[in-house]
């Protein structure tokens, strides 16, 4: 039964890391391509980048010409 909580816990704690390494990762990825730092990524910015650039019009659901960190986050989801 211990080993079992100990397995369990280990397995939470690992992914819980993970969790939070993917969240690092994709704030790393947005601000570089964040290239003026301003907080969203114009067409110009998202176009380093194929798969922005081809579906720029959906992850922009605000449709303000711009991609919101938020917005990233939820098309990279």
């Amino acid at each position: 039964m211990f080993k079992n909580n100990l397995q369990n816990a280990a397995l939470i704690g690992l992914c819980l890391t993970c969790t939070h390494l993917f969240a690092l990762d994709v704030d790393a990825e947005f601000n570089r391509l964040d290239k003026d730092s301003n907080g969203t990524l114009s067409e110009a910015e998202a176009g380093e980048d194929a798969l922005l650039h081809e579906n720029f019009a959906q992850i922009d659901t605000d449709e303000n010409g711009l991609i919101s960190l938020n917005e990233f986050k939820l098309f990279i989801k």
